[in-house]
């Protein structure tokens, strides 16, 4: 009787941890060659294994703000399937700025991945964008509200300093703006923003696209609006 009663708990015990589990995914991200995401992985690791998460998949990334060639992220396209088609629940990391190579990208990531329904927690502040409930986190919206309004603020200093840059262009007789017939064809300006055409057909606003993908408001509509309508648009070849 007691052996029959120890197994019934060693079932009973494995089944309710297995269901428990919580597949996740660890985002990592470093600079320069010289670094290394040891200290990253580690501790994600170990904040893992402590909740009795599954560990799908550990994505990395090298690329530093200074870089101009931010547009494409296959790792970071990666960290989004996993968290549209519902595979992970929970994207681990080090700390928030770890998603976005600069700071105004960060807020959009957040949100892009919160609105598929993934909480994000952010090791260094022990905070998940997510309520157990599902509901999002007070404390976390206030904290992405605060990366907005500085970034904000920063885009507006900037755009400042531009205006004023432009101004003076223009007092000291210089001419202004692209040379004429530069403009792509609507087929290639699709083929060139392969990032920002998967974003659009994934939902993503104008905003959120143009940031995650490091380009202006404009390329981005000009893209959409280039985008084929539907199949048979594709199929005769047709664009808008």
């Amino acid at each position: 009787m007691s052996r029959a009663f120890a197994l019934l708990f060693s079932v009973t015990y494995w089944a309710k941890h297995l269901t428990l589990m919580v597949p996740v995914a660890l985002f990592v991200r470093v600079s320069t060659k010289e670094q290394d995401y040891a200290r990253q992985v580690s501790d994600l690791t170990a904040h893992a294994e402590r909740h009795g998460y599954e560990i799908v998949r550990i994505i990395h990334e090298r690329g530093s703000a200074t870089k101009r060639n931010n547009v494409d992220r296959p790792e970071l396209d990666n960290l989004l399937d996993l968290c549209r088609s519902k595979i992970i629940r929970k994207v681990l990391v080090t700390e928030f700025s770890r998603l976005g190579r600069r700071r105004s990208e960060t807020p959009a990531l957040m949100e892009a991945i919160t609105q598929a329904g993934v909480s994000i927690y952010a090791h260094n502040l022990g905070l998940e964008t997510l309520l157990a409930n599902g509901k999002r986190n007070p404390v976390a919206s206030i904290v992405i509200a605060v990366m907005i309004e500085i970034d904000a603020m920063e885009t507006e200093r900037l755009s400042e300093r531009i205006l004023s840059g432009l101004e003076q262009a223009r007092r000291n007789g210089t001419r202004l703006g692209r040379p004429p017939g530069t403009k792509k064809a609507k087929e290639e300006l699709v083929a060139a923003y392969p990032g920002v055409v998967k974003d659009l057909k994934n939902g993503l606003s104008i905003r959120q696209t143009a940031v995650l993908r490091k380009v202006s408001t404009d390329t981005v509509q000009r893209v959409k609006k280039a985008m084929p309508k539907a199949k048979t648009d594709v199929d005769a070849g047709t664009f808008e």
